[in-house]
């Protein structure tokens, strides 16, 4: 079903909103009525799209993920280096993207990027690993699955800390992870 070009505008509208009022000041000074403002929207409008900021700020962090860590892999059945690669660096690019925009809140909301890059990971990557594995048990493929996207995840971050070396390191780490 194909959305209607007004409400992915309208939405696009307070997301940008949003970014660049988090960049200019902490997630709490921010008000409904100044993203409506900013966004060139009325409240109404806000709240037929969103229940409140809160659920702004989820779907702002969903859309970014979906863009970023998933939809580049939905064609992708089978593991190999370049998914690996490109996983990693769907990561790192996030969170650079996030940070930058977000930076004055970027940190408090790094568990609940966390959770949800997992979360969104470990249902795209379980049919994958499922279909790799020998074992019929569902239990044994989850926890395939968990290992890798931890390992993926906890990887990108420690990348993103180092500023020299990205590419080395992203190419180690995607040949360890697919060993």
């Amino acid at each position: 079903m194909q959305t209607d070009p007004r409400i992915i505008r309208t939405r696009k509208s307070v997301v940008d909103a949003l970014l660049a009022l988090m960049s200019e000041r902490e997630i709490e000074k921010i008000t409904v009525k100044d993203i409506t403002q900013k966004a060139e929207v009325n409240r109404a409008t806000f709240y037929h799209h969103f229940k409140d900021k809160q659920a702004l700020l989820q779907y702002t962090l969903e859309e970014h993920l979906i863009r970023y860590c998933v939809e580049p892999f939905n064609e992708i059945d089978t593991f190999s280096r370049e998914l690996i690669l490109g996983v990693l660096e769907a990561i790192i690019e996030l969170h650079d993207y996030l940070e930058g925009h977000c930076q004055l809140n970027f940190h408090k909301f790094l568990l609940d990027i966390e959770q949800e890059i997992k979360s969104t990971l470990i249902a795209r990557f379980f049919p994958i690993v499922k279909q790799g594995l020998n074992h019929p048990s569902d239990d044994y493929a989850l926890l395939e699955t968990y290992k890798l996207v931890g390992g993926l995840y906890s990887s990108a971050v420690a990348i993103r800390k180092v500023n020299h070396q990205r590419s080395q390191l992203i190419n180690y780490t995607a040949d360890e992870l697919i060993k």
